[in-house]
């Protein structure tokens, strides 16, 4: 009877922490939107665009690594240990220490990218070539926003160091002045020579401010900053232990983004920033709910791994993996429906015209198809992590880049844009795959029968939600008129297309919707039966 009352607190906490982070995200992911539409609005899908793209997808490349990946994965069981073993002076040094090496590898990196930055820019993008001035655009944008590295890995570790105190609000509320610091910048384009500049500042201004927002609660838990340098430290020794295969594992998911950026540097003009945008659409979705699942779920996993209780980790797993597809297979289906009335709504102004929402809607009607096993991959592998296996999760995301680069080459010429969208969709469904046989043959079954059952009943609601949003689409002149009305014939869809959806799941009595409400605390008084 503990034990059963520990899981059902342990799985109550989770929830809570994920609704905090998932409204959090969904106000970032807002401020996301709205600096991707000032981006738009500024450069459209243009020659510009596509420069802009891929100069900042070179320093995000780190970012990615850092802030969603490698470094809060191995800081966090470090840390931690110190903390349960009420070691704190010991757990300051080992941040410390690491937050000197860190600036002395950063720094260098940032010196040799400014300087090798037509190099980079002529190597990732060699399409861009045959326009002139665009790849020497794209050199001097990423010579701006190449030290922005240097602000998000800081950032990612003070992330791991909070999160390790169960403080998740700082660190999620970092891309929310993120996103401010772009939108500030793109407002005051008018002062400067190209809207392209004013927008790679703010990147810069925006790192520096999400790193900013989290020191007051670094120093509120006891921080001060010490620069040491101990390469001998026993903290920074298996840091890099944990960081190394992370660092490779996570590092093979961004090889498959820039595959994809390459390819579009050889189709038509706006490729590339058709395929950014789509991309950050999707981001709406992941970000608001399994994003957020996979950053609360990390530490709870990694301490029931830690305390030998496997069964409670399955448990765990298969929870996180009914919210999960509960909210992503209804995703999956709206975006296919709307995704070109989305576009039009959220980008269709200023330079980004209707030529643009249809180049847009390809990739991203593909994309869509890959909402689910992506958001598998990021429940995952936190599992395999918690259990200490990096080496599973690496193998597999190698053989998937590999297949995604063949997928690729086939999709290329006959779907144009949508091609490397699709084969990310492809590699996407080929990793969640394996890593569930792999998980399955090493540490049992997570009781995927008990999550088809409820996969069955997400897909029925689905299809209902499907003929309403449909019906409603094709309706005469329900999309016409002016913007204003475009807007609230989109509202009312999405509204429409929800409460059918949830109609549908209260009538089929899917347990997974009392579960949502109960995350953000709508139906507390059920929850503790439903999390059992």
């Amino acid at each position: 009877m503990v034990h059963l009352l520990r899981r059902m607190s342990e799985h109550r906490h989770l929830l809570r922490s994920a609704s905090t982070i998932s409204l959090i995200t969904i106000l970032s992911r807002i401020f996301g939107y709205i600096r991707d539409s000032r981006i738009a609005f500024l450069l459209g899908t243009g020659d510009a665009a596509d420069a802009f793209t891929i100069a900042y997808r070179i320093p995000n490349l780190l970012r990615r690594l850092a802030a969603e990946g490698a470094v809060n994965a191995a800081v966090i069981p470090v840390f931690s240990a110190y903390l349960s073993e009420n070691r704190k002076e010991e757990a300051w040094e080992f941040i410390n220490t690491l937050t000197t090496l860190a600036l002395v590898v950063l720094t260098s990196v940032t010196i040799l990218g400014v300087i090798f930055s037509p190099f980079l820019t002529g190597f990732l993008a060699t399409g861009f070539q045959d326009s002139p001035g665009k790849l020497e655009m794209t050199s001097v944008l990423n010579r701006i926003m190449f030290p922005y590295i240097t602000f998000i890995t800081l950032s990612a570790l003070a992330m791991g160091v909070l999160n390790s105190f169960h403080q998740f609000v700082a660190p999620a509320l970092g891309p929310v002045v993120m996103n401010l610091g772009v939108i500030g910048f793109s407002v005051m384009s008018g002062f400067f020579s190209d809207p392209a500049m004013a927008l790679a500042i703010g990147v810069l201004a925006g790192g520096a401010l999400q790193l900013g927002i989290q020191i007051p609660a670094l120093v509120r838990n006891g921080w001060r900053l010490r620069l040491a340098w101990n390469l001998a430290n026993p903290g920074i020794q298996r840091f890099g232990r944990l960081m190394l295969p992370l660092l490779f594992g996570f590092g093979i998911v961004q090889i498959n983004i820039f595959v994809a950026l390459q390819f579009a540097s050889h189709m038509a003009e706006g490729s590339v920033a058709s395929l950014y945008i789509a991309d950050r659409i999707m981001e709406l979705v992941l970000g608001g709910y399994t994003i957020a699942l996979s950053t609360a779920i990390l530490p709870l996993l990694a301490r029931q791994a830690t305390d030998k209780r496997i069964d409670d980790l399955k448990k765990t797993l298969n929870l996180a993996t009914r919210l999960v597809l509960f909210i992503t297979v209804p995703a999956t289906v709206g975006l296919m429906i709307l995704r070109r009335e989305i576009i039009q709504v959220l980008f269709e102004r200023g330079t980004f015209a209707a030529a643009s929402t249809e180049l847009t809607s390809r990739p991203l009607f593909y994309f869509a198809l890959g909402l689910m096993t992506i958001s598998m991959v990021k429940i995952m592998v936190p599992a395999f992590y918690a259990l200490h296996d990096t080496r599973t999760p690496v193998a597999v995301a190698f053989l998937s880049m590999l297949l995604n680069i063949g997928l690729n080459f086939l999709f290329m010429g006959p779907l144009q844009n949508g091609g490397p969208a699709l084969a990310t969709t492809l590699a996407a469904t080929f990793d969640a795959g394996c890593l569930l046989l792999v998980f399955g043959r090493k540490y049992g079954s997570f009781d995927l029968r008990d999550v088809g059952r409820s996969l069955s009943k997400f897909v029925v609601a689905s299809g209902v939600m499907a003929s309403v949003t449909f019906f409603l689409i094709q309706l005469p002149g329900f999309y016409a008129g002016n913007p204003a009305q475009r807007v609230l014939a989109l509202t009312l869809t999405i509204a429409v297309a929800a409460g059918t959806y949830f109609g549908s799941s209260y009538l089929l009595r899917t347990r997974e919707l009392d579960e949502v409400w109960g995350m953000y605390g709508l139906r507390r008084e059920k929850q503790p039966q439903l999390l059992d």
